[in-house]
């Protein structure tokens, strides 16, 4: 019996050292496995650093850009301002120019009107032509006498009838 139980000793201790073999191998890789993980972990821990950075740096590109964009549209308003007025005032100078002509040649053509509306009030019809004779003429033309024989029956011109016929637009 002695020799059973070194026996079962030997294969106990075989199966103890068997077993702490196995725990080591699975230790040594699980610890692998770890190490691979944590590898892994700084190098994405590293990676968002130099993300973060790059981001920052941007968003402060584009803080910049944004707060440099007002500036440049207000120097470029102002700049089209000027340039809009440089422009604009030779041009309402030569329309004041042509706003000063129109009034003058307004003026003159005022002038004019008024001096031949006085005219024509001055003017006063012929003498002999009266509202008798103007429908002694007007029947006699109903009545289809020639204009030559209504003016020298009524002792009228030739144009004297011929007027009067027009006023009455009967010719």
């Amino acid at each position: 019996m002695n020799h059973t139980i070194e026996i079962a000793l030997v294969a106990l201790a075989v199966i103890v050292v068997g077993l702490i073999y196995y725990v080591m191998t699975k230790e040594g890789e699980v610890s692998s496995q770890i190490r691979s993980i944590a590898k892994a972990v700084d190098d994405l821990h590293r990676e968002l650093f130099v993300m973060d950075k790059r981001l920052k740096q941007e968003l402060e590109i584009i803080t910049s850009l944004q707060e440099s964009v007002p500036r440049e549209q207000n120097s470029l308003h102002a700049e089209l301002g000027r340039e809009v007025n440089e422009l604009s005032v030779p041009i309402l100078e030569s329309l004041t120019h042509i706003e000063e002509s129109f009034s003058g040649y307004k003026e003159k053509t005022e002038n004019r009107l008024r001096y031949l509306e006085e005219r024509i009030r001055n003017l006063s019809l012929p003498t002999s032509i009266s509202g008798m004779d103007d429908e002694k003429v007007i029947g006699r033309y109903n009545q289809g006498t020639d204009i030559d024989t209504i003016a020298k029956e009524l002792r009228l011109s030739k144009a004297e009838v011929e007027f009067v016929l027009k006023i009455n637009q009967l010719r």
